[in-house]
């Protein structure tokens, strides 16, 4: 299940590598070729939308990725608007483009990219949680970890390309909220709730996340993400970190 994972957590390895030019590219390995190549179809797809800046795919292996090296921070609990909507912009874009065909409960054709669906790699925990399975307008999941967004001074860039499935409006902003506050502590509740606005103020009205289901979704992230504490960067139980007070 890959919700739950940080940075590296499915058998590839960062690295870097300096070109004839004199920069430093940035290289990631992979221990398993399908998994380089999934992620590479995920940048080419990404990219093809033009929504949001990602570091150039300098060079495909069979077991590395080169990308272009950006020179930023990685994402801290100030940035969390800025990302959000960041998150908005692509979401929007992706699904204006692409996904209002799709439905969550079924796996998306899109060119040479199969795009998985919502439900079947998370059964197991919305059993516990049916209305996130309810159908709605479909976005991503990209995994958005705290730590797969650069500060940069041009604004935010986005890396980290392993993962890509369907999954409603909302839910990866959740991720970004639970990973943060288990990385770095409770975050502001004002910020969560501007980070909110600021996603949904990016998207289309009719796919707003309502501030009750985003709970919904930090609740399922929570479970997802609970095996990886101490691992990853994460240092805290989201329980103890919510910006909420418990039910």
């Amino acid at each position: 299940m890959m919700d739950g994972k940080g940075s590296n957590g499915n058998g590839s390895t960062p690295s870097f590598t300096v070109n004839a030019s004199g920069t430093t590219p940035f290289t990631k390995q992979y221990a398993d070729p399908a998994r380089a190549a999934e992620a590479a179809a995920h940048h080419r797809w990404l990219s093809q939308l033009e929504a949001v800046a990602i570091p150039a795919l300098l060079e495909e292996t069979e077991s590395d990725l080169m990308f272009e090296n950006i020179d930023g921070r990685h994402a801290e609990p100030g940035d969390l608007v800025a990302v959000a909507a960041t998150m908005g912009t692509l979401h929007a874009a992706a699904w204006s483009t692409h996904l209002h065909q799709a439905e969550l409960h079924r796996p998306f054709r899109c060119g040479d990219l199969t795009i998985a669906d919502f439900l079947s790699p998370r059964r197991r925990v919305l059993a516990r949680f049916p209305e996130a399975a309810a159908p709605r307008p479909a976005a991503l999941y990209k995994d958005s970890n705290v730590r797969n967004f650069l500060i940069t001074e041009r604004g935010v860039t986005v890396i980290d390309f392993d993962d890509l499935t369907l999954a409603p409006f909302g839910y990866d902003l959740a991720k970004l909220i639970v990973s943060s506050a288990m990385t770095y502590g409770r975050p502001d509740p004002a910020s969560v709730t501007d980070a909110l606005e600021a996603y949904n103020a990016r998207i289309p009205a009719p796919a707003a996340c309502p501030h009750k289901l985003l709970r919904v979704y930090t609740d399922i992230h929570h479970e997802l993400t609970a095996p990886y504490l101490n691992r990853h960067g994460y240092r805290y139980r989201w329980p103890e970190v919510s910006p909420w007070p418990a039910a």
